[in-house]
């Protein structure tokens, strides 16, 4: 499904120059293009490899991402196509799309996940995921020691080397900044491209090897999990 046109939204400028990248806020409109990228990026495999099962697998991951998310940035290319997302939290701040209940919404997609079996054990897998994370973040006090997240950062692989992801980055900065906001912290995992955060001088605060259950009998994990910690640079 490709994305929504870009348009202009209050305070945003959209430069029709076909090299230029627009960036805006999303709106719900665009949820579906994210969970597409999404994806694309992270593909459930096997037997849910190209099926719906695996874009609702994604969408609960997008909705979970974004449902404490108070500023959901994107990158589009000028014939609207998504070619970044960041979804940034600050700590008490509002949702940006609270007029959504994005819970009904992972609910539902969560209820349609069920009805496959093999799609229902990725998901208890994907929540045993979440909870390592929560555990992860209380050992290392990451959110003790900021007051933002990065929630979900993906380029669209097609766009690459164009300089989407600084972009992107340099926003987050700045949203961050004007929050007052000194320090973050993001959870990403082996699946990744880490060395970008190293890259950005930001410190591994917390990891936790593939292999590990989240309690006795749960399914183990599949890459090592890491949380990053960096300096907001105003």
């Amino acid at each position: 499904m490709a994305a929504i046109n870009a348009t202009n939204h209050a305070g945003q400028t959209a430069d029709a120059n076909p090299n230029t990248i627009i960036y805006r806020p999303i709106t719900w409109k665009d949820v579906d293009a994210v969970v597409e990228l999404f994806d694309r990026t992270w593909p459930q495999s096997g037997s849910l490899e190209g099926t719906r099962f695996s874009t609702l697998i994604s969408r609960y991951f997008v909705l979970h991402y974004l449902q404490p998310t108070t500023f959901a940035n994107a990158a589009f290319t000028p014939d609207g196509t998504l070619a970044g997302i960041t979804f940034i939290r600050v700590a008490g701040e509002r949702p940006q799309l609270d007029d959504i209940d994005v819970a009904d919404e992972m609910a539902a997609t969560e209820r349609l996940i069920r009805t496959n079996p093999e799609a229902s054990r990725r998901l208890d897998m994907v929540k045993n995921s979440f909870a390592l994370e929560l555990d992860l973040e209380r050992g290392s006090k990451a959110n003790e020691t900021t007051l933002g997240e990065l929630e979900l950062f993906v380029v669209n692989p097609d766009v690459r080397g164009h300089g989407v992801g600084g972009g992107l980055w340099k926003r987050m900065q700045q949203y961050l900044a004007a929050w007052d906001v000194d320090a973050f912290y993001l959870h990403t995992d082996s699946d990744c491209d880490v060395s970008f955060y190293d890259h950005k001088g930001l410190e591994r605060i917390a990891q936790r090897p593939a292999g590990t259950p989240v309690e006795e009998g749960k399914e183990p994990l599949f890459d090592d999990m890491f949380i990053y910690r960096g300096r907001v640079n105003a």
